[in-house]
């Protein structure tokens, strides 16, 4: 770590994963149904796949699961806990990245890559969520640095630890996401072995014995999983439908046709670009004009180029031809971008032209934005009418001072690569923590699945519910948060069939349980309901969605609607000659 200034690194990233970590509730799209499985892996006795609503739950090996499941089991079933091996995953993806960098270009390399490996839009954000994106894109970073040592080695105990690194990396890489998780180092790997004309570097001895283990451990695990009960349909959902069916349409089952989901078009991801590497697109421009240089450079340094563009090149024209597209799918990727923004960023020193300093001025910049319109954000909650207490306006304001430092550094003209890019560091860093922490705080409040469960049970006075309609977040939410005695059966769908399963399942009981039903659609809020909302303007009640039982159900009423603001409604319905269940509708 000697070409990474490791000090400054932890000192900036640990307080921002710590805010993005520690400081949220479960938050949708994703989390509640991850840390319900987290949950399920914890109280199971098989470990080969975790279990979502009594099924095993194929789409994903089980390594975040796992990791999870340890975390929770030694520290509590809480956001925290289970959010605790990110740490983990941030912190490796930020140092390895930084050392391949560093080792390549030198220290303020090595700092600038672990900086843009956590700081830019899509990798902030796919290392914090409870997803097993991060866990891969660390895998990644791991294999990425051990492909470099391997190739640039002087000798043959660096060339083992190296492509052991390399081997280890694409096992993480795999048990967190299978096979898709080589998309980037795989790739990366050959490009260079192809271009450097280093044909020996496939057959070499070191990479095939890091190879034969990683092969035996993926084995052991798909043989464990071929034992299961369902064990090979879990197999062709995750290698087949779940795999080949996100890049190609297949006559999938309707619950595993990947591909009519987050549809996809050609170019999608060089559209958002821009968006993904926030606040450093800037520089990863300046870096691609400076990579041409550095592509054609012979040694190490030329080596370290062509992995980055290997790293981003390939993976980003198959993802452009895939079926589906998603953001987070593009971390990986996003990896190559740091690296050469790291590298370009060690080779520019004070030699900057005129374009290199707009580009650097377009990135402070941009970080000036961000910190103005976060800012803008905390003052708008915190000073709140609706919500306005002491202690919101002390952090608001704490926010709006850290908002204004981040602004001024973001705005300082630049005079040297190595000398800026710690101020522009140190801005986004104010910005990750004391700016973001008070909005964390109010969306807790928004998005607590904890308290929506508890207003839902208190609202049907503790009986029985029959869920209709849910989705993975509705069954994680009941899992997670509703105690077993108070579940009846849950039905995914609102199809006849399920409607006729609630239907007898409400006779059952006699009248005494209740429908917990998904609206759906719900209802969007408008600025001027959440102006509303927050005291700006005329009080109003919430709005609330138009709630018509299906038909299949018979005759029920309508008890209650419990809702989060902005977001998901359900509707309680009891049988129509139910006695009311006296609880007050929260």
């Amino acid at each position: 770590m000697r070409a990474l200034p490791l000090g400054r690194v932890l000192l900036l990233l640990v307080p921002i994963a710590c805010v993005g970590l520690f400081g949220r509730v479960y938050y949708t799209p994703d989390e509640p149904r991850e840390a319900s499985l987290v949950a399920s892996m914890a109280a199971q006795s098989d470990k080969a796949l975790p279990e979502l609503d009594g099924r095993p739950f194929a789409e994903k090996p089980p390594l975040l699961y796992w990791l999870g499941a340890a975390s929770t089991g030694a520290l509590g079933a809480t956001p925290a806990a289970a959010r605790l091996p990110n740490l983990l995953y941030l912190l490796v993806t930020a140092l390895a990245l930084g050392a391949l960098a560093g080792r390549a270009a030198g220290r303020a390399a090595g700092f600038a890559a672990a900086i843009v490996a956590v700081t830019s839009l899509q990798l902030y954000q796919v290392l914090i969520w409870l997803a097993t994106d991060a866990p891969l894109v660390a895998g990644v970073a791991v294999a990425l640095l051990g492909c470099y040592t391997g190739l640039t080695a002087v000798g043959a105990r660096e060339r083992a630890l190296g492509y052991l690194g390399f081997n280890v990396g694409l096992g993480v890489a795999f048990f967190a996401k299978g096979f898709a998780g080589w998309l980037v180092p795989v790739p990366g790997f050959l490009l260079v072995v192809v271009l450097e004309r280093r044909w020996r570097e496939l057959f070499r001895v070191e990479l095939m014995l890091g190879a034969l283990l990683l092969v035996l451990a993926i084995g052991a695990w798909v043989y464990a999983v071929d034992r299961m009960p369902l064990g090979r349909e879990s197999l062709k959902v995750m290698f087949w439908y779940n795999l080949v069916g996100r890049a190609l349409p297949l006559d999938a089952p309707p619950e595993f046709a990947y591909a009519t989901g987050h549809q996809n078009s050609f170019g999608k991801y060089l559209i958002e670009l821009p968006l993904y590497l926030m606040p450093w697109i800037a520089l990863a421009l300046a870096a691609v004009r400076r990579g041409v240089r550095g592509w054609r450079a012979s040694g190490a340094v030329g080596t370290a180029w062509r992995l980055g563009v290997g790293a981003i090149v390939p993976a980003t024209l198959l993802l452009s031809f895939a079926a589906t597209a998603r953001g987070v799918y593009y971390g990986p990727p996003a990896l190559g971008w740091a690296l050469l923004v790291g590298l370009y960023v060690g080779g520019a020193a004070t030699a900057l032209d005129r374009l290199d300093r707009a580009c650097w001025r377009a990135t402070g910049g941009l970080i000036a934005l961000v910190a103005i319109l976060l800012g803008a954000c905390v003052a708008l909650i915190a000073f709140a009418p609706a919500l306005r207490d002491p202690g919101s306006v002390v952090l608001g304001g704490v926010a709006l001072i850290a908002a204004a430092a981040a602004a001024w550094l973001g705005l300082t003209p630049p005079i040297a690569a190595a000398g800026t890019m710690p101020r522009y560091a140190l801005a986004l860093a104010l910005v990750l923590t004391l700016v973001v922490a008070p909005l964390l705080g109010q969306l807790n409040a928004w998005q607590d699945l904890k308290a929506l469960a508890g207003r839902i049970t208190t609202s049907a006075g503790a009986r029985p519910l029959i869920a209709l309609g849910a989705d993975e977040t509705t069954v994680a939410m009941l899992s997670l948060y509703i105690p077993p005695r108070e579940r009846g059966a849950v039905l995914t769908s609102n199809s006849e069939q399920a409607l006729a399963a609630a239907r007898r399942a409400l006779a059952a009981s006699r009248g005494e349980a209740r429908i917990l039903w998904l609206v759906p659609g719900g209802v969007r809020w408008g600025r001027s309901d959440w102006l509303a909302f927050l005291g700006y303007g005329d009080q109003r009640a919430w709005p609330r969605p138009t709630v018509v039982p299906p038909a299949g159900l018979g005759p029920v009423r309508l008890e209650c609607v419990v809702g989060r603001p902005g977001g998901r409604s359900f509707a309680l319905l009891a049988s129509a000659d139910a006695a009311p269940s006296g609880a007050a509708c929260r």
